[in-house]
């Protein structure tokens, strides 16, 4: 997305995202890892919700546990909060890896391949088709970013074929790989539509680099046979479940006076802090003058493209003014009702509570991030001002 948009609860959209992925990553509370996803998926983003978990999967787990991809495949045909919660949790207690994540922001946003062969072609490429011998090329010198940068725009049987041929697969070990991927779909390789009952992940490239990266990376997946070994998964139990739902659901308290405090609804609902380092990453708020005059007197107008405030809207007769950026209700009596339930006052509260949500955040570099969660070296070094895109 390149909008600001507020959750359910007010936070910013990507850094909800964003503090999912360093919470699952550093592992130190699987609470928090749960209430990051319930955040996105109870907001209504449902499909936003799978393709994160997705995104994170291949990005930084597929290479240690490539077995895991059928469990969260059929998760994702269920769809619901259950099953993500599901995958989130054994996710959490998954080994994790930075090549896939390190090489794919180096492609998606520097792409720039300055390296030159030169001399004779190796023999051994003349078994490739020409058009993949680049791409091979740097696998064998281990260049991967510029690998990755030279992976085709379609996925197809002939680059499996290649795969086949460089990695010394046999017939039954591509064929297991292939299984996924409907090659000849008119839908493009970079797709990430879903269809309207599971949340199937589309985006072959993607895909394919990540099982290019366990072959380079994991061999031994391969040789000891680890895709047809029994793996036995542990479930959100529904104990976990229903403390989650019952926080969500639950009605803010009536006063002494049993009057209505709607207006403490994020003071008792935020129960995390936005990740400050996730600054690390480019932000959603860096593309407004001044975030916090949005988020305090235009919040309305930034939280209606949130699917769960849309709902809510669409109950209103309102008018939205873009150039304000306002909500405008055409009826006076709808206004005070949708107040009297949605009035937050996120202008009127503690410091406690705005803090949540990270009031002025910090700046940081790609450096910051990776060294609070990874201890190994990264395959590749960006230059020291760089900063992620997710």
């Amino acid at each position: 997305m390149s909008k600001v948009i507020l959750t359910q609860y007010l936070y910013l959209f990507d850094e909800v995202g964003l503090s999912f992925i360093s919470s699952i990553l550093k592992a130190q509370s699987m609470n928090e890892a749960y209430f990051w996803i319930a955040e996105l998926y109870l907001s209504g983003f449902t499909k936003e919700s799978w393709e994160l978990i997705w995104f994170v999967y291949y990005d930084f787990y597929y290479i240690l546990n490539p077995h895991f991809e059928s469990f969260v495949s059929k998760k994702a045909a269920i769809g619901d909060l259950k099953s993500i919660l599901t995958v989130v949790k054994n996710l959490f207690k998954m080994k994790s890896s930075s090549e896939i994540f390190i090489t794919r922001q180096y492609n998606n946003h520097i792409n720039d391949i300055t390296h030159i062969f030169r001399g004779k072609k190796p023999k051994w490429l003349t078994s490739l088709p020409s058009k993949y011998h680049g791409l091979f090329r740097f696998i064998d010198k281990k260049l991967y970013h510029f690998a990755v940068s030279s992976l085709p725009d379609d996925v197809d049987d002939e680059l499996f074929q290649a795969i086949q041929t460089y990695f010394k697969l046999t017939d039954e070990q591509c064929l297991l790989f292939q299984d996924g991927f409907n090659i000849d779909s008119k839908e493009t390789s970079t797709s990430t539509s879903t269809s309207t009952s599971t949340y199937q992940y589309q985006n072959y490239l993607h895909k394919i680099w990540a099982i290019i990266c366990l072959l380079i990376f994991q061999p031994n997946y391969i040789q000891t046979n680890v895709a047809n070994k029994k793996k036995v998964y542990v479930a959100c139990s529904d104990a976990e479940y229903a403390e989650i739902m019952k926080h969500h659901n639950d009605p803010i308290p009536l006063n002494k006076h049993n009057n209505s405090q709607i207006s403490k609804t994020l003071e008792l609902k935020r129960l995390y802090t936005i990740d400050p380092i996730c600054s690390s990453f480019q932000l959603l708020r860096e593309t407004v003058p001044d975030m916090n005059t949005c988020y305090w007197s235009h919040w309305e107008y930034y939280a209606n493209d949130c699917p769960l405030w849309t709902e809510r809207f669409n109950r209103y007769d309102i008018t939205i003014d873009h150039d304000t950026a306002k909500i405008i209700f055409n009826d006076e009596a709808q206004m005070e009702e949708f107040y009297s339930q949605y009035g937050y006052e996120p202008d009127e509260q503690t410091t406690e509570t705005e803090t949540k949500r990270i009031i002025h955040m910090s700046e940081h570099y790609w450096k910051d991030w990776y060294e609070s969660i990874f201890q190994e070296k990264p395959i590749y070094e960006f230059k020291d001002d760089f900063r992620f895109r997710y």
